[in-house]
């Protein structure tokens, strides 16, 4: 690999055009295929077989209803606070109306119509009432006037004949108490089913809000932008005479993540690059070369969105690592381009030996990475899946602008590329060896002599933190490790769920609403979910009338419940449906603990036993965080599994992969650690945006064990490899850690400084989901370059000294030899 790299090197040094060419021509291509196929993204996180898919697939069949159509609120209030005017009433009615004509619409609900139903159905029972005490009392008086004549019957020694009478009125009387029963048993069930009904009003106490309910024919993340356009702008446009308007989140639709992330990453990027590389030229190219790679991935990303069902996340998190990666791959190249310079190389030959050697370093380094996201695939999760493979896709891109356009551009800069002052320097350093060859000067030869073993000594020798790391490299080590455990240990109360509207920005529409909703219903009317009761086998319609009662005063009784609302009974009267408020919000622990009891819930009846299964969006977040926590452990075998077996092939040592390997634990832990703090528990949420601290993204641990696995091997790679170097080359144990460390430890924190940047920046993205991800991210990156590579890891091998590098003889015989440095390149050279 080496060797193709050096050639594809120097080519591209040599005809710079022709490559810049080639990639001009595959941005077109890729950008009019994103012109031509292009779709839209979903804000959905689904896992197919839950148990609350498959149950809402069985409403559907049982109801004869679309349980996966999507439904929205639009949230109407007063700004004063008073009850809604009967003007603000018809106004409202007009524009539902309206959207009711929308095309993808299928119906509205006027909260006033419901809760004119509720008073008429009140009504109804209150005018039935005397009718039924009527019907009560006649039938008592029928009995009691039989009692008395059959008495005196009784009294008399009348004969048989005599009852003959009396026996027919009681079979008539018997008969109009049966119909009777029946008339008072579906008054009393109304009677109940209306008062339950009657707590889940779309109407605040105080008739200031109400919520209006907009059916969707598809399910909500399949409703096009533009028909959620189209009612929003019917519902706010519409002269609703003074009321207030809010959608909530399925009414908001996806929203626009703003540029806010790539800006601030760049800007990072720049300033740390223009401290380490002292021009503007060497500093904007690394950024020029990651927007390159960066804005192919992101035109073939949202080419195949029209194809593949792919969520909002997935387009920034290739952004986010395409941005990040490619940037430091090219820095890595130009960098070694850079020293080879100063050593004296020319141009051509530098940028060809540059891309040979630290190019395969970069190739290596972004295959570990592109495996650990393809690894997503094993864990069987669909939107996982196009995550990873979204993300692979532009990591490859930012490795293969790195070993081609990077080394094209570098031709064409020249001299560029390094300071004035510091070209003078190499000018006048290849001036005194060339008249020490030349001349044959004895002492010019001894100061060149004495400026390499004075340079020798120099990069032998500890500096800076080194100098602390290896002056107590046994306590250094534990220090470490101590830090990491104690930043970590917020993660042992880690809660998973998917972000509701309160992740949202408080200025947004979805977040007013959520918590107008909370303020004037309760904080549960915002996690209104499914039951479904399955019914014994057998159950008549009769019967299934009085346990839809029964099963719903049972379910009242339930903790952390706050209102059921029986909604239907099934065609063929084997399951009741119901709607369940829980007490709190849909992020809240007491709900997640009511959709796992009420599964495990039984009610005991005399013809068999109710069990119920639960549904809806707060039901189907609970699943997926479930699901999601199961597959961790597995994915994280395979990823720790993958790490063991490439570095035991790259660095040809058993003891450097297990130090490197649970160096990757300890970080992933503390990164877990820290957004737990931040985003859960709400410390420091300020700085980072975090108004209402909930539970963590579902799917954001097995995101970041594949991400940062794959960040942390290239961090291990790229200073260790110089340490493996210095070892092969007769340094010792503990002096070719130093020797490494040196060579490398500047490009790996800038790179560190760099990518923290970048993920930083999506954190005051506006979206939930990407803030989390970001975050876990720089903070794994910050935890992994300066407390596990630049310290723990030096410290570790410092002690363990030429023990590091041990490898049985039967491995030693049968491993490939992984010239990751390229360093039999710089033999040649």
């Amino acid at each position: 690999m080496a060797q193709l790299l050096y050639r594809i090197g120097g080519f591209a040094a040599r005809k710079a055009w022709v490559i810049i060419s080639l990639w001009i021509v595959v941005l077109l291509a890729l950008g009019g295929s994103y012109a031509a196929f292009k779709g839209d993204l979903s804000s959905s996180v689904t896992i197919p077989g839950t148990k609350s898919q498959q149950l809402q697939d069985e409403l559907s069949d049982k109801f004869d209803m679309n349980a996966n159509a999507g439904t929205g609120q639009a949230v109407v209030k007063t700004s004063d606070g008073k009850a809604i005017s009967s003007d603000q009433k018809q106004a409202l009615a007009s524009a539902l109306q309206k959207v009711d004509k929308v095309d993808g619409v299928e119906s509205t609900t006027n909260p006033f119509d419901q809760q004119k139903q509720v008073e008429q159905g009140k009504a109804q029972l209150k005018q039935a009432q005397p009718q039924i005490e009527d019907g009560q009392k006649k039938l008592e008086d029928g009995q009691k006037q039989i009692d008395d004549a059959r008495s005196k019957l009784d009294s008399s020694n009348a004969p048989a004949d005599a009852y003959q009478e009396i026996d027919g009125k009681q079979k008539e009387l018997d008969t109009q108490k049966q119909q009777f029963e029946q008339k008072k048993s579906e008054y009393d069930q109304n009677k109940e089913k209306l008062d339950m009904s009657s707590k889940y009003s779309s109407v605040s106490d105080n008739g200031s809000t109400a919520l209006a309910s907009i059916s969707f024919k598809d399910e909500i993340n399949s409703v096009s932008p533009d028909t959620l356009s189209e009612v929003r702008s019917d519902l706010a446009d519409a002269d609703l005479k003074g009321l207030d308007v809010e959608f909530d989140q399925n009414l908001e639709g996806q929203p626009e993540m703003k540029p806010t992330a790539e800006i601030i990453g760049v800007i990072v990027a720049f300033i740390v690059l223009l401290v380490m590389m002292g021009t503007f030229i060497a500093a904007g190219l690394p950024i020029l070369m990651a927007l390159v790679g960066v804005g192919a991935a992101m035109l073939g990303t949202f080419s195949l969105s029209g194809v593949v069902e792919m969520n909002s996340t997935t387009p920034a998190l290739g952004s986010m690592l395409g941005l990040a990666v490619g940037i430091d791959y090219s820095l890595f190249i130009i960098n070694r381009h850079r020293n080879n310079l100063v050593r004296g190389m020319s141009m051509k030959d530098s940028v060809a030996l540059a891309t040979g050697t630290s190019g395969n370093a970069v190739v290596f380094a972004g295959a570990t990475v592109i495996i650990a996201l393809l690894a997503l695939n094993v864990v069987g999760i669909p939107f996982l899946s196009v995550m990873g493979n979204v993300a692979a896709g532009s990591v490859f891109l930012a490795v293969l602008v790195a070993v081609t356009l990077t080394p094209a551009m570098l031709g064409l800069t020249g001299r560029r590329i390094i300071t004035k002052k510091r070209w003078k320097t190499i000018q006048r350093r290849a001036e005194l060896r060339d008249k020490a060859q030349t001349e044959n000067l004895v002492e010019e030869g001894e100061l060149q002599d004495r400026a390499h073993k004075a340079h020798l000594e120099h990069e032998s020798a500890p500096h800076g933190w080194l100098k602390v790391v290896t002056k107590r490299p046994l306590i250094t080590a534990i220090v470490s490790a101590l830090v990491l455990i104690v930043v970590a240990l917020p993660m042992t109360q880690m809660r998973l769920g998917l972000p509701d509207a309160t992740s949202s920005s408080p200025d947004t529409g979805a977040y007013k609403s959520f918590k107008t909703i909370e303020e004037q219903f309760g904080e549960g009317r915002n996690s209104t979910m499914i039951a479904a009761a399955d019914l014994p086998d057998g159950t008549t319609e009769d019967q299934a009338k009085q346990l839809q009662i029964d099963v719903a005063k049972d379910l009242e009784k339930q903790k952390d419940v706050d209102t059921v609302v029986p909604a239907a009974i099934s065609k063929d009267n084997s399951m009741l449906m119901y709607q369940i408020v829980p007490e709190e919000g849909p992020s809240a622990s007491s709900t997640n603990d009511l959709v796992n009891e009420l599964r495990d819930h039984t009610v005991h009846t005399d013809d068999g036993d109710v069990t119920f299964g639960v549904a809806g969006q707060t039901a189907m977040n609970i699943d997926i965080s479930e699901k999601l926590l199961k597959v961790l452990p597995v994915y994280l075998a395979i990823v720790l599994g993958l790490s063991l077996l490439v570095l035991i092939l790259v660095f040809r040592s058993v003891l450097v992969p297990l130090t490197a390997t649970l160096g990757y634990l300890f970080s992933l832990l503390a990164a877990f650690g820290a957004t737990v703090a931040v985003f859960q528990w709400g410390w420091l949420g300020f700085l980072f945006g975090v108004t209402d601290p909930g539970p963590i993204l579902s799917f954001l641990p097995i995101l970041a064990a594949g991400v940062l696995f794959g960040l942390a091997m290239d961090y291990q790679v790229f200073l260790v490899s110089s340490m493996r170097e210095a070892y092969s080359h007769g340094r010792g144990g503990k002096k070719s850690v130093i020797i490494g460390f040196n060579h490398s430890a500047k490009v790996v924190l800038a790179a560190a400084l760099i990518m923290a940047g970048v993920f930083l920046g999506f954190v005051f993205s506006g979206e939930a989901m990407i803030a989390s991800i970001g975050f876990v991210l720089a903070a794994g990156v910050l935890f992994d370059a300066f407390v596990v590579r630049m310290t723990l890891i030096p410290a570790l091998m410092y002690l363990l000294g030429s023990k590091a590098w041990w490898l049985p003889r039967w491995a030693d015989k049968i491993l490939p030899n992984v010239d990751v440095e390229g360093a039999s390149l710089e033999r040649k050279e």
